[in-house]
């Protein structure tokens, strides 16, 4: 499992998502880019849950 931190524009505190493996490796490559375009992207989870994450309010985005 890896873990997907968000840091939105007006909140301090950091969000964490739990991903899978393959999602990780799915975004990971096009996360600057979803990042810079402001995408509304959906994302897995690792028990079968979709978050929709809208990165037009996400000033950074990394992997754990």
């Amino acid at each position: 499992m890896s873990r997907l931190v968000l840091f939105l524009a007006a909140n301090p505190n950091p969000i964490t998502l739990t991903v899978t493996n393959e999602t990780r490796d799915d975004l990971a490559p096009r996360l600057t880019q979803i990042v810079r375009n402001g995408h509304t992207q959906p994302i897995s989870g690792p028990d079968g849950q979709e978050y929709v994450v809208n990165f037009s309010n996400v000033v950074v985005a990394h992997f754990e």
